[in-house]
């Protein structure tokens, strides 16, 4: 298969490789990035040890992996991102460096991949996982589309699993009020004319 980068609005997705561990600690390093992962900030051997994990976890000729989260223009890192296999599902996530939250950067990474994983990867569904503490997340998640449909008490933690439900599509509900709006209208216009009369 030949895995190209996964383009998202402005940004680039490049699958992380072992070349990638300065850029990788940049993100690790900080307490409130890695605060839902590990719990606190990685030095850099933890960090390097954590890339060699992620890196090994699924090989080159996959969609599946982590990804680096780059500005193309500019090669800045924003963050990193993951596809994942679940049984027929595919799991989502993303993490985005201190600097650039608030920006709504996690909500366009989290819709991209989600149309990535429906359109390119086939997905019987897209899921996610949260730390239920994490309401930032959960915020971005239900931005995104995705519905919490289930709490998992792990060893570690509590997260809630999101599964991603298309909005159904509201033209034949807007015709419907349309189409009652204009009865309504033609019914007091009627009444008017039966009163004047």
């Amino acid at each position: 298969m030949d895995v190209r980068p996964i383009r998202i609005g402005r940004f680039v997705l490049t699958k992380l490789t072992a070349a990638d561990s300065e850029k990788y600690y940049l993100l690790s390093n900080n307490d409130a990035v890695m605060k839902f992962v590990t719990g606190y900030a990685l030095n850099r051997i933890q960090s390097d040890e954590m890339l060699r994990t992620i890196v090994g976890e699924y090989g080159p000729d996959t969609y599946l992996g982590r990804y680096l989260i780059e500005i193309p223009e500019s090669a800045e890192l924003i963050g990193v991102a993951k596809l994942d296999k679940s049984g027929p599902d595919i799991e989502i996530g993303y993490r985005i460096r201190f600097e650039h939250w608030g920006k709504g950067i996690a909500t366009e990474i989290a819709s991209g991949l989600i149309h990535f994983a429906k359109n390119h990867l086939h997905a019987a569904n897209v899921i996610a996982f949260v730390n239920v503490d994490n309401a930032a997340s959960v915020r971005v998640l239900e931005k995104a589309g995705m519905k919490n449909v289930e709490t998992i008490e792990d060893i570690d933690e509590v997260k809630y699993k999101f599964i991603y439900i298309p909005r159904k599509n509201n033209v034949l509900k807007r015709v419907l009020y349309l189409l009652l709006a204009l009865l309504v209208i033609a019914l007091i216009a009627a009444f008017a004319v039966g009163w004047v009369d």
